[in-house]
């Protein structure tokens, strides 16, 4: 199974481009050099044994002419290549200190020709080979094996619109003003106003209302609480009284969790977490159903170690199986605990650093710094 997330950018020059990150969500090994070898490429085809890819890879992923070549090339900084073009030879993929892979390319002697200059595997911008003959178009391909990339990478991926910090004053004449030294101070609201840059091809797809980001699988986000305390969302012309005598508004993901368990006896064998996978919440009904198509993750929401027992119960809801009330959550090899706090010490989940291990595993994944 793979986990597919992506975003459209838009430049000021150009279509609109998307980067999309790509991730096996059941592989948890670092990619090998043969692995990477079969998904990304280098190197020129044969055009005598594929004529396709040489002329795709050649209409397409050929970078430049640029250097001594074409001192005018706009990737060109202070007079070197700023993508650091041509390369070297690699006889075989390799990795180096930071994990980063070191791409194939071999001396094969195929050349390929851009702006009159016949350019060798050197020049050659990662891709893969399906997915250009498929697309027909300069789609890069490359692999991420470190979790500080990846950061990267989300972080490149969801930056944001271009922006520009501007102000407008109005002119001393205007005003009367004519002292150029009187100045009220600087208005710090006013300093933090940003303007969008909104290219033409943006304002298209937004008014088509194309998607920006998209992301595969679907993810349910799981509540957790204690008994009784459940979130109850209401507007402003609801009757509270109404609100309190609705058996509806003390249904949640989690309580609807435990009577499904008691409806289909197959799901008991399902911890919270993995419910989604086979079932799916009507969030009108307010009840779990069998799923009949499509994929979806489930994911707790947060609780903050300070808050006390919910904590414990969102530890337990990871491992408990088929329950079918708060009190068999509490419960374990036949005793019902007092606390959810001692039911996670029975089942071994704190009273050692296990319990800070998985919080920085988890915080690694969402409570990175900028």
């Amino acid at each position: 199974m793979f986990v597919v997330a992506d975003t459209i950018e838009f430049q000021k020059r150009g279509l609109p481009h998307a980067h999309i990150l790509i991730w096996q969500a059941d592989s948890d090994r670092e990619p090998s050099a043969a692995f990477v070898d079969q998904f990304i490429f280098a190197e020129l085809p044969d055009p005598k044994e594929d004529p396709l890819g040489f002329v795709l890879v050649q209409e397409f992923m050929m970078h430049g002419p640029c250097g001594d070549i074409n001192p005018n090339c706009p990737c060109m900084k202070d007079g070197k290549c700023s993508k650091r073009f041509p390369k070297t030879f690699q006889d075989k993929t390799t990795f180096d200190a930071d994990g980063f892979p070191i791409y194939r390319r071999r001396d094969t002697g195929v050349m390929a020709q851009k702006n009159g200059v016949d350019l060798d595997n050197r020049w050659v911008v990662l891709h893969n080979l399906g997915i250009l003959k498929k697309f027909q178009a300069h789609i890069n391909v490359e692999a991420c094996n470190q979790s500080y990339l990846i950061k990267y990478l989300f972080k490149y991926c969801h930056k944001g619109a271009d922006a520009a910090r501007l102000g407008v004053a109005p002119h001393s004449s205007a005003t009367g003003d004519t002292d150029p030294n009187n100045s009220s101070g600087v208005d710090e609201i006013a300093e933090y106003i940003k303007s969008r840059y909104l290219s033409w091809c943006e304002a298209v797809w937004r008014l088509f209302g194309f998607e920006i980001h998209e992301k595969f699988p679907a993810v349910e986000r799981l509540h957790v609480h204690l008994l009784g305390m459940n979130i109850v969302a209401l507007s402003e012309e609801d009757d509270l009284e109404g609100v309190v005598d609705d058996p509806d508004s003390s249904k949640s993901t989690l309580t609807e969790w435990f009577v499904a368990n008691q409806r289909f006896p197959a799901a008991r064998k399902y911890t919270y977490c993995e419910f989604p996978n086979y079932y799916t919440w009507n969030n009108k009904n307010k009840t779990w159903e069998g799923r009949r198509r499509g994929t979806k993750i489930g994911r707790l929401r947060f609780i903050h170690p300070g808050v006390g027992d919910a904590f414990y119960l969102r530890m337990l809801l990871m491992v408990v199986r088929g329950a079918l009330s708060y009190a068999d959550v509490r419960t374990y090899e036949g005793i019902v605990y007092n606390t959810f706090r001692e039911a996670c010490q029975a089942h071994g989940l704190i009273g050692d650093d296990s319990e800070w291990t998985s919080l920085f595993d988890e915080a690694i994944r969402w409570a990175s710094p900028f």
